[in-house]
């Protein structure tokens, strides 16, 4: 926390105290000033609404089976944003004939996926939700999943961040909720895998195994780690799969959890 400024009163006339006029803050020195420790840091799971001004929360709630990711998004603008949102699921592909109803969608183009998925890249101005993120400087990871009307995200933050973000959501947008907390590190607990696959998975990497071309055989590699052909084998099956798992939804279950000791809950 900040430490709270000291005042000093001039004396006039011989009067002190807090009725004395000419009191002034006392500007901080250095040493004053707070130090935050990156131990202060977690990374949450939040699920909050989304703004109803926004056009995502009604073509969401009009199409409630639909998945969107929002991928990606930049300030292009005064109170505009560029975003790239996957959509999949059913109404996935209504969205140009349906833009016109959302007045703040600026425009859009089309980037074709595949036939169960499409990309849209989205002008459209600044939703609340975005503006209330950016003022408490919490750090949003991508993809932002959207289902009716509801989004979740990772977030990095400290705990007075997140209590004063979550009250600010909770009173402008809707009640928000952290679902899970994450400390230690990040990257690694973040894919999901167990310590031995990231001992595996970072020596592969290293190693240049998943260059095209290989610049190590699995035979190699094995013999690098003193395992077996097989067990290397089958680590990196398992390691490829949840690495993909990982890229296509945000998946939490895997992280080590902690309480939300004082994270108000909405």
């Amino acid at each position: 926390m900040t430490p709270s400024r000291t005042h000093r009163s001039r004396a006039r006339g011989g009067a002190h105290g807090a009725g004395a006029s000419g009191a002034r803050p006392r500007r901080k020195s250095s040493s004053q000033q707070a130090i935050v420790s990156p131990e202060d840091y977690s990374l949450y799971r939040v699920e909050a609404p989304l703004s109803k001004d926004g056009w995502g929360y009604s073509f969401s709630r009009a199409h409630p089976s639909m998945r969107l990711e929002l991928l990606d998004r930049i300030e292009v603008g005064e109170n505009l944003l560029l975003a790239e949102v996957r959509m999949m699921g059913p109404g996935a592909f209504d969205w140009p004939k349906e833009s016109h109803r959302y007045p703040n969608v600026i425009h859009f183009e089309t980037i074709p996926e595949s036939a169960n998925s499409v990309v849209y890249r989205v002008n459209y101005r600044t939703p609340s939700i975005h503006t209330i993120t950016q003022r408490h400087g919490v750090l949003t990871r991508y993809p932002i999943i959207v289902q009716d009307g509801i989004s979740q995200f990772e977030t990095f933050a400290s705990h007075a961040q997140m209590r004063s973000y979550l009250k600010e959501l909770k009173a402008r947008v809707g009640p928000s909720q952290v679902g899970s907390v994450q400390r230690g590190s990040v990257s690694t607990q973040s894919l999901g895998l167990t310590p031995n696959q990231v001992a595996i998975f970072q020596e592969a990497v290293g190693a240049g195994f998943f260059h095209v071309p290989r610049e190590i055989t699995l035979t190699e590699l094995a013999e690098r780690l003193g395992r077996s052909k097989s067990t290397i084998s089958t680590s990196l099956v398992k390691i490829r799969k949840r690495l993909a798992e990982s890229a296509l939804q945000v998946d939490l279950e895997a992280f080590h959890t902690v309480p939300s000791v004082g994270i108000p809950a909405g």
